[in-house]
């Protein structure tokens, strides 16, 4: 998987999206009346946990931006993104205080999934390829991979297949951030926002929304990754030097 870029990137965004799938078929209905999203939630974290034991085996958790938090004053290159988060979200939020709750720790839990599968692993393994191709590889797979939503989980296909649009965008969006900032954690909480209030909030979105939300992230997303290319890449705390044992007395 790591000698090829293009076919490592279509074997981790296999592999993550398959954890996803057999978890998800395997485990029983947990949908408790004080956590309705438990087996969700438990499916998620089950993904991030192969996703984070490949990073750590493949030495790649530093590269790919899980053990830092980047340069923070970066981090508000991803206020558009939260802005049209919240234009989805003026009818309101609806649902009941364990649904609302819980939709919190579940969008958590997506978050981080979604990021450490996609941002983390399969675009570190696609960056051989040069920032931009790495992105619309990671990107298209990420959005190609919501049609898993139909295939294993009777999704309607027309909704689907603009799932895969909307998903393919924003991950294209999320792949610059991630370059340009240094970190996969604004990511994870501008990612968990956006599904938040997209989800909670009443009704379906506006079709000029959803397509103002689709050129808006291509168009952040390509800036992004030519700032990423001119800035100079966020340095990684150096590593604490070993502990040196005294001598032995003689």
């Amino acid at each position: 998987m790591r000698r090829n870029p293009v076919l490592g990137a279509v074997g981790a965004a296999v592999l993550w999206q398959a954890t996803i799938v057999v978890v998800a078929k395997a485990l029983p209905p947990l949908e408790p009346g004080w956590f309705p999203q438990l087996g969700p939630t438990v499916v998620n974290l089950a993904g991030a946990a192969v996703v984070l034991a490949v990073l750590r085996a493949w030495g790649l958790l530093a590269t790919s931006g899980v053990t830092s938090r980047g340069v923070m004053a970066r981090w508000l290159v991803l206020l558009p993104v939260v802005v049209l988060a919240g234009l989805a979200a003026l009818p309101g939020i609806e649902g009941g205080t364990a649904t609302l709750v819980g939709g919190v720790v579940l969008m958590l839990a997506i978050g981080v999934s979604e990021e450490l599968g996609s941002r983390a692993l399969v675009l570190e393994v696609a960056r051989p390829l040069g920032p931009v191709r790495a992105a619309v590889l990671t990107a298209v797979l990420f959005g190609v991979g919501h049609l898993g939503n139909w295939l294993f989980f009777n999704a309607p296909l027309d909704n689907t297949l603009w799932q895969v649009v909307e998903a393919g965008a924003f991950g294209f969006c999320l792949c610059g951030a991630r370059l340009y900032i240094g970190s996969i954690w604004p990511l994870v909480l501008v990612h968990a926002l956006s599904d938040y209030l997209e989800i909670y909030s009443p009704g379906k979105t506006a079709d000029w929304l959803q397509a103002l939300d689709v050129a808006v992230d291509l168009g952040l997303g390509l800036v992004l990754l030519l700032r990423a290319a001119a800035a100079p890449a966020p340095v990684p705390p150096p590593a604490s030097p070993p502990a040196v044992s005294p001598p032995a007395p003689s």
